[in-house]
């Protein structure tokens, strides 16, 4: 596995050197807005002002013709704030600071001015995305890992599965939008942009930010009303699992990602949405305060043997360390609290690690495993399903 963040778009949790991603991109936020009515109260206020001390200067004036004057200023104030606050109120305007307008690599985004129909996805998380928003017939072409939904599952792929995309089949899709994330796909983004293609590369993001990106998906295809109404259920998902945990002492535990090199695995560390995840979960990260490559570290076996986790998760395919029995057999992992308890998972690798609609699936995932009594019944199937 390269030294970078986890490919959380594919399957085998690989990505190839040309997906370096500047773990600054956490800080990065949108400064600026789109607020329709913000113009409208900027210059109105500067105009109120100038107005106001020109009055107070200008004394001379008749009492009707100032009465006439100062009523036809304030009908056009009072006009002006309605207009700001009904274009703000319209449930079709995105909220300034609901998502970034800055790329995965600090571009400015460039809005659509009008719904795209030739949509193509480069990663799973983002055809997740557009399934949920219910745009599966406005998109054209996908990647070769893209497994879910159906319908985007059947879909032309537009790369091979070592993550080689053809750039002249995209071409022929015609695509007027192209989404990615994460940098994962930044030698293909220069040539598609270099092509006049309008592609959107999604800021790497914590669980948080992950329904900020969802609201921004939903302003570039103009599905603002899908998005917000996913946004708010997702929401309510995850504040149900936060109560249901609420006041429980907060446990230990490992989240791994890859563990393809015997000794050296990557974990989610500080900053990821798997950290943010792990607290709403009610546990506590030992690797919270690694931050390192992007927030998903590479650890050693005597860091994690150190720290000793109560729990340990395993969010990658079996193919490449999921496999819960084999890490009962690890070198020197006896002893470890998890290991002894026979309290060692693995979760649908889907559900946690892209950073989608369905993250909220893996949240209640860790959060029953690490706390059983708080939920009843056994684990959603969706915890073990292999899409």
């Amino acid at each position: 596995m390269n030294t970078h963040v986890i490919n959380s778009n594919r399957r085998s949790s690989r990505q190839n050197n040309s997906s370096r991603m500047d773990p600054n991109t956490f800080a990065k936020r949108d400064i600026k807005g789109y607020d329709r009515g913000k113009p409208c109260h900027y210059y109105t206020k500067g105009v109120t002002s100038h107005v106001v001390a020109r009055h107070i200067v200008v004394t001379g004036l008749a009492p009707v013709m100032f009465s006439l004057v100062l009523c036809s200023l304030l009908f056009l104030l009072a006009a002006c704030g309605q207009q700001g606050a009904t274009t703000g109120g319209s449930s079709t305007q995105a909220t300034p600071t609901a998502a970034p307008a800055l790329d995965a690599y600090g571009t400015p985004i460039v809005f659509p001015t009008k719904a795209p129909q030739h949509i193509v996805s480069l990663v799973p998380s983002t055809s997740e995305i557009l399934g949920a928003l219910h745009l599966d017939s406005r998109v054209v072409g996908v990647d070769y890992y893209t497994n879910y939904p159906a319908s985007l599952a059947a879909l032309p792929k537009i790369s091979s599965v070592a993550g080689k995309f053809n750039i002249e089949q995209i071409v022929k899709l015609k695509p007027d939008l192209v989404l990615s994330y994460g940098g994962e796909t930044k030698q293909y983004d220069t040539q598609l942009k270099q092509l006049g293609m309008n592609v959107v590369d999604l800021q790497l993001t914590n669980l948080t930010q992950t329904l900020q990106a969802i609201t921004l998906v939903g302003r570039l295809t103009f599905a603002q009303d899908a998005a917000n109404t996913l946004v708010k259920q997702m929401q309510q998902q995850i504040d149900q699992t936060k109560a249901a945990v609420k006041g429980t002492t907060t446990t230990p535990i490992m989240l791994e990602v890859d563990d393809t090199t015997p000794g050296k695995p990557f974990v989610f560390g500080g900053t990821s949405f798997g950290d943010e995840l792990t607290q709403d979960a009610g546990a506590s990260n030992i690797f919270h305060n690694n931050t390192s490559n992007g927030g998903y570290p590479q650890v050693t076996d005597e860091a994690v043997i150190s720290a000793n986790p109560q729990y340990i998760i395993l969010t990658e395919d079996p193919a490449y360390g999921g496999n819960a029995s084999a890490v009962y057999k690890r070198p020197n992992w006896g002893n470890i609290a998890a290991v002894k308890n026979h309290e060692v998972y693995h979760v649908n690798v889907d559900i946690m690690q892209r950073p989608g609609p369905r993250i909220v699936e893996g949240l209640r995932c860790v959060a029953q495993i690490v706390h059983p009594d708080k939920f009843s019944g056994a684990l959603p199937a969706y915890c073990s399903a292999t899409v």
